[in-house]
């Protein structure tokens, strides 16, 4: 399984060094597209990807999963943006699965103390079994087998969730459980086990794609370990009557509009600590002389958001350097910090006023947990003149700070021991 840009290296040269060795070549090939991000493919060095942290922390790895494969056609490029996760994950695992779970299991331990009830032959709605036997079991089976994964999904949840959400909807089991008459009390345990066991049978055609919350229901659903169910026996009417279900808790809370600025703040935040990061130099005393030089040589290809770049392997050490030429393209300036303050609600963020000799340029910088703003102002700083602009917070940034970053310390701001005119080039 490869992305779609390399297909020549698997498709063509691999298979030719197998063959010329005389070894087995791959029998299948799948591809993947591209994810877009505001149309453009994600890339490092253009500054547009988004980190799995942040969504890991807002709203967890099932939400990723799920998107992914549900929203992107396989082997298609896919868009990606917060506003559409938030959107998925709220109508799809929040209102669907999510809410599907918590309901029907809250009413089996309201109405029958938490026990699988026996449902009745002769009251019995087959439509819901048959969709679940004869079509969505089938289609998974298939789609998931020739990499349809959207279309799986799009199977459990449209046409099985959705019918078992109208079928409560229609048979009201609320309502039936005010009456008192054996009848209604028979009808309403039909209707709570056909919930059931079609909420069984979703959960582990979605294990796949959502363990964790998957795992998590059918602990619920009192089945124990859904790794030890064997897929391959999968049919209705597996759920025992008696079954003694868990403890009931939501999986999927909504995610309300908040999720997507805390996630966009995170993003910008991360942002900004990298724009304003540098290479460690060599020892302290060196720091302020080559900081800059280092910086800008090393800026450019972008480094890991939470470390600084390795050292290049001994043989590799030509292919890390660069000629002359590339350094000239980098413009730094000397520049004098006019004003300073902090960005609301941004722990790590800095505005700053750079008067750089020609104009005065607003830069964003991550450095707030280093130097207070008032201790900024006045300061000679070295600058990254013709970066390209940025907009972090809803503000723009022109030009980037250099500054050393410590390995297990803060950043260190590049400065001069001699006096410099503001404006002047560092060569």
């Amino acid at each position: 399984m490869i992305g779609k840009e390399i297909v020549r290296f698997h498709c063509v040269y691999w298979p030719a060094f197998l063959m010329a060795a005389g070894l087995e070549m791959p029998k299948a090939i799948v591809a993947h597209g591209w994810l877009l991000f505001e149309e453009s493919k994600m890339s490092k060095s253009r500054g547009n990807i988004v980190r799995t942290e942040t969504i890991l922390d807002v709203l967890g790895a099932d939400a990723l999963r799920y998107f992914l494969l549900r929203e992107v056609v396989f082997g298609q490029d896919g868009s990606f943006s917060f506003d559409a996760l938030v959107q998925r994950y709220n109508s799809d695992l929040a209102n669907g699965l999510g809410n599907l779970a918590s309901r029907t299991l809250t009413m089996i331990h309201r109405y029958f103390a938490g026990l699988v009830p026996t449902p009745s032959p002769e009251l019995q709605d087959d439509a819901i079994r048959e969709r679940a036997e004869k079509v969505v079991i089938p289609e998974c089976t298939r789609f998931f087998g020739d990499y349809h994964f959207s279309a799986a999904l799009e199977s459990i949840w449209i046409r099985l969730i959705a019918a078992v959400d109208r079928y409560i909807v229609t048979n009201e089991p609320w309502a039936l459980a005010e009456k008192n008459d054996e009848h209604s009390r028979v009808r309403l345990a039909t209707v709570l086990y056909t919930a059931a066991d079609a909420l069984r049978i979703a959960t582990v055609l979605a294990y796949p794609v959502i363990p964790d919350a998957a795992a998590t229901i059918w602990m619920q659903l009192g089945l124990g370990d859904i790794r030890k169910f064997d897929l391959r026996h999968l049919s209705w009417g597996q759920l025992l009557p008696g079954t003694k279900l868990g403890e009931v808790h939501p999986v999927f809370p909504r995610a309300d509009k908040s999720a997507i600025a805390r996630m966009q703040a995170m993003e910008e935040e991360q942002r900004a600590a990298v724009v304003s990061a540098a290479v460690t130099p060599a020892t302290k005393t060196e720091a302020t002389q080559t900081a800059a030089a280092q910086t800008a040589a090393t800026a450019l290809p972008a480094a890991s958001p939470t470390a600084p770049a390795p050292a290049p392997a001994e043989g590799a050490q030509a292919e890390a350097k660069i000629s002359i030429d590339d350094f000239a393209k980098i413009e730094l300036r000397v520049g004098l910090v006019k004003a300073a303050e902090r960005v609301p609600k941004a722990d790590k963020l800095l505005r700053l006023e750079v008067d750089i000799g020609k104009e005065v340029r607003q830069i964003l910088a991550g450095i707030a947990e280093a130097y207070a703003p008032e201790a900024l102002v006045g300061r000679k700083v070295v600058i990254v003149a013709n970066l390209a602009p940025r907009k972090l917070r809803g503000l723009e940034s022109n030009g980037m700070i250099v500054a050393a970053s410590l390995e297990g310390g803060q950043p260190v701001l590049a400065g001069f021991l001699e006096d410099v005119p503001v404006g002047a080039r560092l060569k």
